[in-house]
């Protein structure tokens, strides 16, 4: 600075370049060197693959991780999400996603997507989303101009020709599940013959409703088949306790029969034994036999008597016997 504080004049032709210049052949071989680099390199994210085409042609598909490319233009890499799932929604559009979803079902062109006509003649709303991954990047990229659209048509052809082959009873109550089958099957057919690439995860009806001016009408329908669902239900319930119960009371009382028989065959057993054996001792003594039997058959009785009357062949009349059952002595 000079006495009155101003700064000296800066003069660009003072500058010495000179030992600049021996630095300039590295300095531009070392960005040529990072710009060669920059080109040549990409990262394939763990969600997604990479088809790379040289010259416009294809060559090959690579999974997640750093990889080489040719430099400036010379390969192309095309990337996409392989682990994703994709929505596509008919008849209605999400707003927002999470625990409050907002769903539209009035945008502008929704009712002639979701409007369709069922075997019987009758109409239905129906919306619907079909849910599908890419397995093959190759074919999703260059088999069909617009994959998203085809899908779209795909699905709406097929939605379309599975309710018209039912009437409004199954598309509202009992075939849905049946309608959610044979649509995922042939929306997978046709988008394989197509080549599209993609594998359907699932379809899933969201709702079926009838159009509104005999929304009032069906609901009446619909209450009164639930309401016979849960007479069937209750009564299957009541069904499922009585017959368990029955069964089980049967088989108690089969198995109560069986051990009484078992019980009575071996009484009768036992009782055939004991006869057999004094049987026996009889056959080796009759009159002794014979005797103690008949004594003892005498004690058993004769205390149960009241009047006894001993008869003899030889007597003329019947004579009572003494009352031995009385304490009284006879004098």
């Amino acid at each position: 600075m000079n006495g009155y504080g101003e700064q000296p004049e800066f003069r660009f032709d003072k500058i010495q370049l000179d030992p600049l210049k021996k630095y300039t052949i590295p300095i531009v071989f070392i960005i040529g060197i990072i710009i060669l680099g920059y080109s040549s390199i990409f990262t394939v994210n763990a969600n997604e693959e990479a088809a790379i085409l040289r010259f416009g042609k294809y060559t090959e598909t690579v999974g997640p991780g750093l990889h080489f490319k040719l430099p400036f233009g010379i390969d192309k890499v095309y990337a996409g999400e392989v682990k994703r799932i994709y929505n596509e929604e008919f008849g209605y559009r999400t707003l927002r996603s999470g625990r409050e979803s907002i769903i539209d079902y009035n945008f502008r062109g929704a009712s002639e997507v979701s409007l369709m006509l069922t075997g019987d003649r009758n109409c239905a709303n129906v919306h619907w989303v079909v849910r599908y991954k890419i397995n093959n990047l190759k074919e999703f990229l260059f088999n069909v101009r617009d994959v998203n659209s085809t899908i779209r048509d795909v699905s709406e052809t097929v939605m379309r020709g599975t309710i018209g082959d039912m009437s409004i009873d199954e598309v509202l109550t009992i075939g849905r599940r049946k309608i959610e089958e044979i649509a995922e099957t042939e929306i997978e057919t046709v988008l394989d013959v197509y080549g599209c690439g993609i594998d359907i995860q699932v379809v899933n009806l969201k709702g079926v409703n009838p159009p509104g001016e005999v929304k009032d009408a069906f609901d009446a329908v619909n209450k009164a088949v639930q309401m016979k669902d849960q007479i069937t239900n209750e009564a299957e319930g009541r069904k499922n306790k009585v017959i368990p119960a029955a069964m089980g009371k049967k088989e108690q009382t089969i198995r109560e029969a069986e051990g009484y028989k078992i019980k009575r065959i071996n009484e009768a057993t036992g009782d055939t034994k004991a006869f057999l054996a004094v049987w026996k001792e009889y056959e080796k003594a009759k009159d002794v036999t014979r005797r103690r039997l008949y004594l003892e058959t005498m004690a058993r009785v004769i205390p149960k008597c009241e009047e006894i009357y001993i008869i003899d062949k030889d007597q003329k009349g019947i004579l009572p016997i003494l009352n031995l059952g009385e304490s009284k002595v006879m004098k």
